[in-house]
């Protein structure tokens, strides 16, 4: 029998000898065991002199390695020290001969490697030699293949020298920074740092790049220091020896740079560099999918006609004519003979842009981007859809403003079989270069989540306001999650966030539903995903199943067999991915989910495991449907035939539109505008047009209308007067479920109507009030009161204004039910329509000075101060938030009685929002602690024993944002031992009701991190113990300690810590535990 290892000179040829010499050398009788540590980097310190013989058979049982090669008496020594990843498991070369009387040389194909005589203490003890098999066999699936962007430079033999543009095979990733790769055109094998490897959120709106961080400097941008700054940035990390890729640098908007970080511990060095101010992870932005359609009557015309827009467009000629207009998106095709047909030629409307990442830049595979000769998008249409909407000039499409010059700036590549990713670095990029270009207006419809306005694109949006450029920005699509779902970079100072509106028509592909009674025609919204149209050649029958947990929401596999049939599912409790997966799984030939209200929304289902259309219905027409079902079969056609149909919600704020406030409480959005069910531009390839609903499509509404202000003054108005005009002209509508308007946290000032904007000979400042907190006190005879001051400029030249002033209240919200519980849907107050309700629930208003009616001379400036009451009849418990609209009534003194009104909303809290817990009460469930995998808390004092099948887990739930949150273990005096993984996190967004965003979780699997940059490893020690989570309380300072809610686990006890999965500490990376939940919207 050949020898299967060599053991400190002890060669083991017989299994039941194996299992004795690893029982004493590792501490484990398992051979399995052995091979699963070994390959898990986890061989017991101490051992010296181990080289170590496996077969081909128990190397590829042991672990799936995507390495089809001859391994047999694959030689690896171990250095008596802990091996800490890929560098360590396998140095080798494809090009040297064995040494003579190198051990086992005789016996073994290996190729040995010479490691450096100087060995870099911190990676190795000794010079020793390392054997390996030849590999140029080795081989994987082409999706394995990628595209080296950055160039690396081999410094140990064992690893691989690669230039931009060489093709790599990644044959496995590991957790301590480098990849084991193969160059495609030799097959040469070696290790390189791998770079911004992407780990997935919970709903895919942020996506983190381990290793890639923004590096933020002292100096504001744009100036002799910070130009400074980044010479002796780079002198200082060299000097400090720190390894480093610089993916990008700033110094327009942001004073820093983007790097890459291959050495995790290299980020506490670099942080303690004189220069850099604070680092941020880089995160992947999302933005919608699209879908084509063909021969589709427009109905953007609608939506001009209930805006102004249309009367702009006859009375005052104005089609935004002179004015730059950037759009940060997809890319555009610019071939659309809506949009031009061309492309930086004389008279063309493109005369500026670029494309930052190619057609390739997308899915988390392909996380580096290639950039193109110029931005033109041929594959995804969201940019084309938008651009469509602020300056198509074509019989079907007439945009806001179609006589724009543009600018396109590519972020977004092809979707592939990704959901439309891009880097903070590359958007930053782009913004740069937008106001390198000196656009007039940019709009960004992109972003979502619980942001922050510290986020470093929402201060780059923030600057770009401040030099006089005017930033557009859809506000998410997060609305079904309630409160604080508003997204960055819209949240930044100054920029116009906008929610979504209701198109008044909706125009779509049909479906023809034919049932035993009655038949129907319907529309649907855009596909899940654009390369799979809902279209079918013949009729499919259509089911509506429950699923194995006797749901009708699908969010479960389906146990039935229901090969080329349509199932129809209501939406809710978990993605839509999930959804058409099991419908897949079922055989299903695609998916309709009928939506809870009557509204259509553009669903996403992009994934490489669905391959199914999912659409979306409105929930009258899932109803019809169902009511057939009961009476007998139901038949679907889906065809390229269009329907245009009246939108019973038109001019209603759309279900999908975020919330607000910010987690600072600043009042978001800002305005509205439409975007459900917006027909527009669509690629050439894709159809031409296509309709599409989104935030997304709201944005560019308002930069269009943005562009006609600036035309219609000559540009000769500041940034805030355009915000001004805008917010104060705009319309707030009716709360159709409460007694007063809607709340401001959902339509900001209302829908824009840009003929009021233009024609407005007044505007107050500010144009829209947060009022913080409101805490009731004797001093203010306990009535809640907010003193603010605006003020008023009468723009009229010639005559005297004369004003009064209206109160509205809108609607109180709360995230929590009447029962303390909290609810994804807004509870409000008052609770409907027709609701009877005492006056001090309602919030009040009123001129304190000076007294009424104000008069302003022409072109003079009033300050006006008026006092706001907070509804103190309701309970501050409950967590209100309270709102209402100021209505300036405006009358001047001229021969035909012009008269206007202004709308200034304001929002506040009732009660002390400093005070205001963030984490879930225990009786809701969470916080608990129980044992990874299991739902059953601890019990108090109990004993657990840390090792590689069991690990202990903290879950939580935040129900309001958090600017710090902690996760360490403290010992019986409450002494903090170290962070957990995933222990520090900052700038978090509460967490959303949906199934898989419902708590997050921190798993403690024998490391814990000394800093708050986790990155100072230490083994945890048996003892007593408790779990405590700290999250700041809002407004409150970081390093205050009483400014936290503080919770703390029963106690329990450590009675041994097995570190098998790694040797020490210092290599714990948590990779099993990688999947923790840790929310981030």
């Amino acid at each position: 029998m050949s020898t299967l290892v060599t053991v400190g000179g002890h060669r083991v040829a017989d299994a039941s000898e194996l299992d004795s010499v690893m029982d004493s050398y590792f501490g484990s009788p398992d051979e399995q065991e052995y091979i699963n540590r070994f390959f898990g980097f986890a061989i017991k310190d101490g051992v010296d002199d181990a080289n170590i013989h496996l077969e081909k058979e128990k190397l590829l049982n042991a672990k799936s390695q995507p390495i089809d090669a001859q391994v047999t008496g694959l030689t690896i020594a171990k250095r008596g020290q802990s091996l800490r990843g890929c560098k360590e498991l396998i140095h080798h070369t494809n090009s040297r001969k064995p040494d003579v009387g190198s051990p086992d040389s005789a016996g073994s194909s290996g190729l040995p490697v010479q490691l450096p005589t100087t060995p870099d203490a911190d990676l190795y003890d000794t010079p020793e030699h390392v054997y390996a098999d030849n590999h140029s066999t080795a081989s994987a699936a082409d999706s394995d293949i990628f595209s080296v962007l950055y160039p690396y430079s081999a410094v140990e033999s064992d690893e691989l020298a690669i230039m931009p543009g060489e093709k790599v095979r990644v044959l496995r990733v590991f957790s301590d920074g480098w990849a084991f790769v193969q160059r495609v055109d030799d097959g040469k094998i070696g290790a390189i740092p791998a770079q911004n490897t992407p780990i997935k959120s919970d709903l895919g709106t942020a996506v983190i790049l381990p290793g890639s961080y923004f590096v933020e400097f002292h100096s504001e941008p744009a100036t002799l220091e910070s130009s400074r700054e980044h010479a002796s940035f780079v002198q200082q990390a060299q000097a400090a020896g720190i390894g480093m890729y610089t993916r990008n640098s700033f110094n327009r908007l942001f004073n820093g740079v983007a790097i890459d970080l291959p050495n995790p511990r290299h980020l506490e060095r670099l942080s303690a560099l004189p220069t850099v101010r604070r680092t941020w992870p880089l995160q992947m932005r999302t933005r919608s999918v699209a879908i084509p359609s063909t021969n589709v009557a427009p109905n953007l015309e609608f939506a001009h006609q209930h805006t102004g827009v249309e009367r702009a467009h006859r009375e005052l000629g104005l089609d935004g004519t002179g004015i730059k207009v950037g759009v940060i998106d997809t890319g555009v095709d610019y071939m659309h003979p809506a949009l031009g047909g061309c492309w930086k030629t004389p008279g063309c409307p493109f005369q500026y842009g670029s494309d930052f990442v190619g057609n390739g830049y997308d899915s988390v595979a392909t996380p580096h981007p290639e950039p193109g000769p110029d931005p033109r998008d041929t594959c995804d249409g969201h940019g084309t859809h938008v651009t469509g909407i602020i300056a198509a000039k074509g019989p079907k499409v007439r945009g806001v403003a179609p006589g724009v010059t543009l600018g396109a700036y590519r972020i977004f590549g092809c979707p592939g079989n990704g959901t439309g990713q891009a880097a903070d670095d590359v958007i930053l990029k782009a913004m740069e270069a937008a106001h390198a270009d000196r656009m007039d207006v940019i709009n960004m419809s992109f972003g979502g989540g619980s942001g922050w306005s510290e986020d470093p694109l929402s201060v780059a949006a923030s600057r770009m306001v401040d030099d006089g450029i005017v930033m557009v920005a859809s506000t998410g699509n997060d609305g079904a999650n309630g409160l604080y779902t508003s997204g960055s970079p819209g949240l930044g100072v100054g920029v116009i966030n906008v929610a979504s509106f209701e198109n008044w028509k909706i125009t779509s592909l049909s479906i023809d539903i034919v049932g035993p009674n009655r038949n129907k025609s319907i529309v649907h919204s855009s596909p899940g995903n654009s390369k799979f149209r809902f279209f079918f050649d013949s009729p499919a029958a259509v089911v509506a199943p429950t699923d194995s947990a006797g749901s009708v929401e699908g969010c479960a596999p389906f146990e039935s067999d229901y090969t080329g049939k349509i199932i129809m599912v209501q939406r809710g409790n978990c993605t839509f991915v999930e959804k058409a997966e099991n419908a897949q799984g079922a055989g299903a030939a695609g998916v309709l989910v009928y939506n809870s209200a009557d509204e259509l929304m553009s669903p996403t289902s992009v994934s490489p495991n669905v391959t199914i259309p999912l659409v979306i219905i409105k929930g009258d027409d899932g109803r019809f449907i169902l009511d057939e079902l009961k009476s007998g079969a139901v038949v679907l056609t889906a065809t390229n035939n269009t329907v245009s149909e009246p939108n019973p919600a038109g001019g209603q704020i759309s279900q999908f539109s975020s919330w607000g406030p910010d987690p600072e409480l600043r009042l978001s959005p800002a305005v509205g505008a439409p975007g459900g069910n917006i027909f527009s531009t669509f690629p050439l390839a894709l159809g031409s047009y296509t309709s599409l609903s989104g935030t997304s499509m709201a944005s560019p509404y308002v930069t269009g209308m943005v562009a006609l202000i600036l035309q219609a003054r000559a540009k000769r108005v500041s940034v805030d007067e355009v915000r001004q005009l805008i917010l104060g002209s705009a319309h707030p509508i009716a709360d159709r479920n409460s007694t007063g308007l809607l709340s401001p946290l959902r339509q900001g000032s209302g829908l824009a109507d840009i003929w009021d904007s233009i024609a407005s000979l007044a505007t107050v400042e500010p144009p829209q009030l947060s009022l913080n907190y409101t805490v009731a006190s004797a001093a203010k005879s306990e009535a809640g009161e907010s003193v603010r001051t605006l003020m008023l400029h009468n723009r009229s030249p010639t005559n005297f204004l004369t004003c009064t002033m209206t109160h509205l209240p809108a609607s109180s919200v709360s995230s929590f039910a009447a029962n303390g519980s909290f609810t994804a849907v807004p509870r409000l107050w008052p609770e409907a329509a027709d609701a009877q309700v005492a006056a001090n629930t309602l919030p009040g208003a009123f001129i304190a000075h000076p007294g009424l009616p104000v008069r302003i001379a022409p072109g003079a400036r009033q300050s006006v101060t008026v006092s706001i009451s907070a509804p103190v009849g309701l309970s501050a418990s409950d967590r209100w938030l309270y709102s209402g609209y100021l209505r300036f009534n405006l009358l001047w003194d001229d021969s035909v009685g012009t008269a206007q009104s202004l709308h200034v909303p304001y929002m506040g809290y009732l009660g002390n929002y400093t005070e205001l817990d963030v984490l879930s009460p225990p009786e809701e469930g969470f916080p608990f602690v129980s044992m990874k995998g299991s739902t059953d808390a601890l019990e108090d004092n109990g004993h657990i024993t840390i090792d590689s099948a069991h690990r202990v887990a903290a879950h939580y739930r935040l129900e309001h944002p958090t600017r710090v949150l902690k996760v360490q273990l403290v010992d019986d005096a409450n002494a903090t031992q170290g962070f957990f993984p995933y222990g520090y996190l900052e700038y978090m967004g509460r967490n959303y009701q949906s199934v898989r965003g419902r708590f997050s979780n921190s798993t403690l699997n024998g490391t814990l991190y000394e800093d708050t940059d986790l990155t100072q490893p230490r083994e945890v020690r048996p003892g007593a113990y408790r779990i405590r989570i700290d999250a700041l309380r809002p407004l409150r300072d970081p390093s205050d300690p009483d400014g936290y809610q503080v919770w703390h686990s029963s106690r329990f006890i450590i009675d041994a810590v097995s570190l098998a999965k790694n040797a020490s500490a210092s290599t714990q990376d948590d990779e099993e535990d990688s999947n923790d939940e840790v929310f981030r919207p």
